[in-house]
Parts: structure tokens; sequence; C-alpha cells
């Protein structure tokens, strides 16, 4: 079991060293959750905020919760409009997970969005949670929000994939996440990337992000995708959801509890 508060070395650092980090997709507002994750010994969670209705007054809550336990706070936005990358960040969020991706120019987009002058353009003020309120110095803020925040985003349209060259090329882009459920459904194959028809595509995936020095991300849902996971050097892997978890357990409980009554 974990203490209460863990070090927590920067997530790029991690990521960029090669050492594996292993997130949950966080899609309830409930801080009691956040903190299981956290004391679980998860390393981040990804906030959904693409397939659910969390507000951002609610994902700030869940970053509070997850801070307090050691946990990188992800979140996926719901667009890549500026206003909304920068809604995440403020908020005091580690990074962000962009969904929809089409081309590199989008993820140019997406990274100058996420960064301060001189890199990017994103708006600054100091009164708010990531700037500790402005307890610290703005050049110091900026420098160092710079050098966290991590950016992920995703590949699963086939425009992204046929231009996944340019895209893991983009200076300034951490992570290439690749969601198999859309990806599959654009390129109208098998999501089953370990031998289905999704495999080729995650192969060529892979082999980009290495040519371009780019971490790739994936979703894992059992012992073979996470051993897959492991072994193509994927260091950002996202097991399941919460709610996933949550109706595993419920169901394997109701199945024990309904062979029991029968042999009774």
């Amino acid at each position: 079991m974990n203490k209460i508060k863990r070090e927590t070395p920067l997530m790029k650092q991690q990521l960029s060293a090669g050492k594996p980090q292993i997130g949950i997709f966080s899609k309830a507002h409930s801080l009691e959750l956040v903190e299981i994750i956290g004391l679980a010994g998860f390393d981040f969670i990804v906030i959904d905020m693409e397939h659910t209705a969390l507000t951002f007054q609610q994902v700030e809550q869940m970053v509070r919760a997850a801070d307090l336990y050691g946990l990188h706070t992800i979140v996926r936005v719901p667009d890549a409009q500026a206003s909304t990358i920068l809604h995440a960040l403020d908020l005091g969020a580690t990074g962000i997970q962009v969904p929809q991706i089409n081309d590199a120019r989008d993820v140019k987009a997406v990274i100058k969005s996420a960064m301060y002058p001189p890199r990017g353009i994103r708006g600054v003020t100091y009164a708010h949670r990531a700037a500790k309120y402005g307890f610290v110095s703005g050049k110091q803020y900026m420098q160092e929000a710079n050098e966290r925040t991590t950016i992920a985003v995703h590949i699963e349209t086939v425009s992204a994939y046929q231009q996944v060259d340019e895209i893991c090329g983009a200076d300034g882009l951490d992570v290439v996440f690749i969601g198999p459920v859309d990806l599959s459904i654009a390129l109208q194959v098998s999501p089953d990337y370990l031998e289905g028809g999704l495999s080729e595509a995650v192969k060529t995936i892979l082999e980009s992000c290495r040519k371009n020095g780019k971490q790739p991300g994936i979703v894992v849902n059992n012992e073979r995708e996470y051993r897959f996971a492991l072994e193509q050097g994927i260091p950002y892997i996202v097991w399941g959801s919460d709610l996933a978890v949550f109706k595993q357990a419920l169901t394997s409980i109701k199945q024990l509890q309904e062979q029991i009554d029968r042999e009774i």
C-alpha cells in the first residue's frame, strides 16, 4: 500500500526514460474513487471529458484529490479548442489528451495552445490553481509549466493514421495515443490489435513513434494486452476505466452469488 503522499517525478521524464506509467480512465465524478486509484498505486488517471458530462469545476476537484496521493492527472478534453485546453491546464492538470486529431496541423495547434510564450500562445494569468494563485514568480511558473506539461494526441481517424509520420514529427508532442475502438471503426477492421485486423495499423504507428522519438500510448484491458504493451516498449498504458472495473467487480460478485444460490 502506498503512503498518502508519494514523490512524483515529472511524468514527461518518466515517459522519456521509457518507464511504464500505468493509468486508468476516470469517468465518474467521485473523489473517493480517485483517492482509491491513488492508494492502489496507479501512476496517473485520464479524466475523461470527451465521453462524460464532467464539468471543469468537477475536474478541478478530481485533480485536487489526485494530487493528495501523488497521481498525475491527464485531462482528455472534449475538443481541441484553445480555450478548452487552457481551462484544463489552468486548473492544475499534469497534461492533456486530445481526441479526434486529423493531421499534423491540428497537433501543432494543440501544442501552441498548451504552451506559454515563446513556445506557444497559451493565455497568461497567475490567479489560478496551476500557478499557485500567484505565490510563485510568474517567470518561474511559465518556464516550469512548459517543462512539465504532458501533451498526448489520439490516432483514431483515417486521416491521422495516414499522416502518422508527420504527426509524430511534431516538436513538443509527448505521447501518440492509439485509440483501438475508434481507429478500428475508422479503418473498418477488427479492434484486436494483438493478432486481428488492427495489428498492422498498430505496428505502423509504433514504428513511426520509434523513428520520430515519440512515446506511444494504448488502452489495455487484460493480461495479454498489458504484456504486449510492455514487450513493445509502450510506456503510456491506460488500463480500462473506473466504471469498467466497477462493472467487472459487480458482475463477478453477482455470478458468484447466483452460483452459490444454485448449489444451496
